[in-house]
């Protein structure tokens, strides 16, 4: 089970206004926020947000939460980045860091595009000294397939990001886990990232929230 949000987190108002137009369906991007404060260690943290996009999501956390760097990586920057979004490029595969470089890395719906993202994950391990919060899809079939790739193409297509995509079932996660060295995996499922209609066609179940705790670390949340 997930913490209660943090005190600083701000209230849906004022986060749609912050967020303004860089979401196309706005209630996933706050409880996806939510969900990514919730896992977030107490006191001052850096954070790299891999496959950052404009940069929105982590310059939430750098502007309302106290104590908080952030540095987001992309394959393409874009130019309609957020002001105040530190971005650096790199080549999708090694990460421009020393290692243990950050506290925690983010890695939302990023590795189901990743052409190796078992590599891509090792390599955020590497530059990581408490946790890793992945967020991504968990498919059960071709079906499941289908139509993550809908909302891929919905989400994506408009800002010119990638689409191709290959969606991960438990036991290839399970997998893709068990050759991270050092790592204790936390998962949360049916969190409830759509509602109405969209929920139906699109279920809750398709998307899942892991928490990768360093060996050593004393941060763990409640599964």
């Amino acid at each position: 089970m997930l913490e209660d949000p943090p005190t600083w987190f701000p209230s849906d108002d004022r986060l749609r206004r912050f967020l303004g137009n860089s979401a196309l369906y706005p209630f996933y991007r706050l409880k996806l926020t939510e969900y990514v404060s919730r896992l977030l260690p107490q006191g001052p943290c850096s954070i790299l947000d891999v496959g950052a996009g404009d940069g929105s999501l982590g310059l939430v956390f750098q502007t309302f939460r106290p104590a908080t760097r952030v540095v987001g990586i992309e394959v393409a920057l874009r130019a309609a980045a957020r002001p105040g979004a530190q971005m650096v490029r790199f080549d999708g595969r090694s990460i421009p860091f020393a290692d243990e470089s950050f506290d925690v890395s983010l890695v939302s719906n990023v590795l189901h595009h990743a052409s190796d993202p078992g590599s891509l994950l090792r390599e955020t391990r590497r530059v990581t000294r408490k946790r890793i919060i992945v967020k991504d899809h968990l498919s059960a079939g071709r079906l499941d397939d289908l139509k993550l790739a809908a909302l891929d193409v919905m989400g994506n297509l408009r800002l010119g990001a990638q689409v191709a995509a290959v969606y991960l079932t438990r036991q290839r996660w399970n997998d893709l886990f068990a050759s991270l060295p050092g790592v204790r995996v936390s998962t949360f499922e049916r969190l409830p990232f759509r509602r109405g209609l969209l929920e139906v066609f699109f279920s809750n179940s398709l998307e899942v929230i892991f928490a990768l705790d360093i060996e050593g670390s004393r941060q763990a949340p409640k599964a």
